[in-house]
Formats: C-alpha cells, structure tokens, sequence
C-alpha cells in the first residue's frame, strides 16, 4: 500500500495502545518481580481497560487484513515469533510462560482471513461485521464455561475442556495457565469484524481525517509494534533487575 493511500489512523491508534501496553506490562512487572503494591492491576475497572485495548489491537489487525496483500505469509511469520515466545518464557521465565497470547491469536487470525477470504468476499461488510461483534459478545465467556451474558446463559459441556489444544480454541482445562492468554473464541470473531471494517477502509470510504497523518511518532511505534512487542518485556526485566541488584 503506497503512503498516500495509508490509513494513518490505524498506525497511530497502534502506536498508542503498544504504549499503553508496554506501560501495563512495566507495572505488572514492577509488582511481580519487586513486590511494589500496584493495587489497581486488580481492580475491576483496570480490567475492563486492560480488555479494550487488547480489543482495539485484534480489531485493527482484522482491519489491516484487508489492506496487505500476504496475508498468510504474515501470519506464518507471527506464528514462529509466537512459538519462539512460548519457547523463551517457558525457559526463563516459567511462573509467566505465554502458551497462547496475542501473538498466536493474530498470527491464526491472519493465516484463517487469508484461507477463508474468498468466502468471506461473498459476505457484505455491514453484515459481517454486525455478525462479528455479536458472536464476539455472546462467546466472550467461553472460556468460562458457558455462553451469553447474566440469566441468558447457557452452560457448555465440560468434555470441550481438555487440553492445550482446547485451550487455544476458547475451551481451556482446569489448571490451565498462559500469561498472556487470547483463545481464538471469543477473539477471532473480533478479528473477522475487523475485517470487515477494512473493507470500507480500502475503499476509502472512512472519514478523511482517518487517512491523514496527525501524530508522527505514534504512527512510527504503529508501524513497529510487533518489535516494541517483542522486545519491550526483555527490557523491563533488565530494568527490574538492575533496580533489584543494586538499589
């Protein structure tokens, strides 16, 4: 995609939530490694954030799909990134092993868009998305055991809980751990409205302001999230480490 024709704003509402996230792991990391007592990271209202944004990233990954043309070749890529992340914090960091977190979910989200997008091409947007955020909604709790919300709920059987295989689609057993943990249900359904959503957006048919540049430096960390990703958590456990070993 040539610059001209960049959806900025998704680069810079990449670059803010990277940040918002490297920030939220540097606390975690703060509490976990030094004991500092960071009470909010328990608090409901932190949670509810926390979800949001991990949401604003699956959505503008869907988005994104509809924008690059290798699609499984990135997927592909993120996925051996991913299983070297499960490989390094599982070695070096066992109490906060990744078995399937982000970077699995958007790296499947990826290869999946890029085997089924012939018939997801037959699908008009506003009704994919539509169906995308719904499904979304009402398998947010899957993982918890059951389906819908309040007393619309309907309990799933326990015999979809087994394993980490189950554990990857939304299903995960009893004892099942990963720091950074995004099955595929409830978050591929976000990832596939997102996807919709792109249409609309390679069309250009957002509003102008989206395709114009506004915040350098956000769309740069945007465009490199994957690293900061990648490379932020080394940097704070060096940090910490530093701060414990001498202060």
């Amino acid at each position: 995609m040539q610059k001209n024709n960049r959806v900025w704003f998704l680069d810079e509402a990449r670059g803010l939530l990277i940040l918002l996230m490297v920030l939220h792991h540097g606390a975690y990391d703060a509490a976990y490694l030094l004991g500092w007592p960071l009470t909010f990271l328990s608090t409901g209202w932190f949670g509810v954030i926390r979800s949001c944004c991990a949401g604003g990233f699956v959505l503008i990954c869907g988005c994104a799909c509809r924008l690059s043309r290798s699609n499984l070749r990135r997927g592909v890529r993120c996925l051996i990134l991913a299983a070297g992340l499960s490989f390094a914090t599982a070695w070096l960091v066992p109490a906060q092993r990744i078995r399937f977190g982000v970077l699995h979910l958007l790296g499947c989200g990826m290869v999946l868009f890029a085997l089924l997008q012939p018939l997801l091409d037959r699908i008009h947007p506003a009704a994919g998305a539509i169906a995308g955020f719904c499904l979304c909604f009402l398998t947010a709790k899957a993982p918890s055991g059951f389906l819908g919300i309040g007393p619309l709920r309907l309990a799933l059987p326990g015999s979809w809980y087994r394993n980490a295989f189950t554990a990857a689609l939304g299903f995960p057993p009893a004892g099942y751990f990963s720091a950074d943990y995004f099955p595929l249900v409830p978050w591929l359904f976000l990832l596939l409205a997102g996807s919709f959503l792109g249409v609309w957006l390679r069309l250009r048919q957002g509003p102008p302001w989206m395709y114009r540049l506004h915040a350098p430096f956000l769309a740069a960390a945007g465009q490199r999230s994957l690293w900061i990703y990648l490379l932020h958590q080394p940097a704070w456990y060096a940090v910490f480490w530093l701060i414990s070993r001498f202060f």
